[in-house]
């Protein structure tokens, strides 16, 4: 038989993380072009998002490349 990597529970849970996230960074540049950012703090937490978007993305591809995320049937 062939074995099947499957991913670890906390990569599942970081994928998903990263696709929330993602949604909120979309629906967040939407209202910042949309013009309804006056004071700026949509464009500030925009910024937030995205980097804390690339922390966990990175965070999960080293954990990939290294192993740690996978499992074995």
């Amino acid at each position: 038989m062939s074995q099947r990597p499957i991913l670890s529970s906390r990569a599942e849970a970081d994928i998903m993380q990263i696709a929330a996230l993602h949604g909120l960074l979309d629906f967040a540049i939407s209202e910042c072009l949309g013009g309804n950012d006056a004071d700026g703090t949509v464009l500030e937490g925009t910024v937030v998002l995205t980097r804390h978007i690339r922390r966990k993305f990175r965070h999960l591809t080293n954990a990939l490349l290294s192993g740690d995320a996978v499992k074995r049937d």
